[in-house]
């Protein structure tokens, strides 16, 4: 059986499991708790910041039957089909392979439709930056007039290519890139539940690396760990190919002093 990747594994499924986002998280369970839940959402940021996850998590607690302070239960049929991904009524989409307006026109078809078991159907769209012209043309026509059992949540990396009718549609909320001491903390949690033994100095390296984005220093992790019991510094430069940090310091010196 093939190995899941680390952040796949461990993807978060709870609002309390994100980290380096309460900003977002916080005000999205207050929304919950008093049951203010918007038909449309814009999620931006950097890529590997959790904007996917936080939508799913969104999806899923809206839906469930048994929510609590604004945290989805994750016990309730509900819960486990949103989790699991098998629900007919959350669909994601890729905008940047399913981008025209065709696609866009199914999908005011199929919004009309009540949903099969839960509250809300769920539209995330990934990527949205990268639908064609006609095609938000074609979404701004149903986030203007949505059916109250549904709920759209798009996501980009690129929010200046996202038309501003689209945006003003839209609860927005920023995503920001994810600190250092944060990535090296999530790093060490998901080095211990997979047994292995890591260096402080590995972890700050791949946390910088990644450049924070959480998603991407969790594949790193995956990548350098393979095989090994004990993680070091040198084990994330040879893998990642980094130089010594003398090597790149001595190299600066001799840009400064011209040599």
């Amino acid at each position: 059986m093939t190995e899941q990747v680390l952040y796949r594994k461990y993807r978060p499924q709870t609002f309390g499991d994100v980290v380096g986002q309460e900003h977002v998280t916080s005000l999205l369970q207050s929304a919950l708790r008093l049951n203010r839940v918007a038909h449309a959402y814009l999620f931006s940021g950097p890529r590997g910041t959790g904007k996917t996850t936080v939508a799913r998590l969104l999806a899923k607690a809206a839906n469930c039957e048994k929510q609590k302070n604004g945290e989805p239960c994750n016990t309730c049929d509900v819960c486990k089909a949103f989790g699991s991904g098998v629900s007919l009524d959350l669909i994601e989409i890729d905008a940047a392979s399913s981008r025209g307006i065709d696609e866009i026109r199914e999908l005011r078809e199929a919004v009309r439709l009540a949903p099969a078991g839960a509250r809300y159907k769920a539209y995330i769209i990934d990527e949205v930056h990268m639908l064609t012209k006609e095609a938000f043309n074609a979404l701004l026509k149903t986030l203007e007039e949505p059916p109250a059992h549904a709920i759209f949540i798009l996501a980009t990396t690129e929010l200046e290519k996202v038309p501003e009718t689209i945006i003003s549609r839209c609860q927005h909320y920023e995503f920001r890139k994810i600190s250092t001491p944060v990535i090296m903390s999530r790093l060490a949690e998901l080095a211990k539940r997979e047994k292995i033994s890591a260096d402080k100095d590995a972890l700050r390296l791949l946390s910088l690396f990644s450049d924070g984005g959480l998603r991407d220093a969790e594949s790193m992790l995956g990548q350098v760990i393979a095989g090994r019991e004990k993680l070091t510094a040198d084990d994330v430069r040879l893998v990642l190919g980094a130089p010594k940090e003398e090597q790149v310091l001595g190299f600066l010196e001799a840009l400064l002093a011209k040599n």
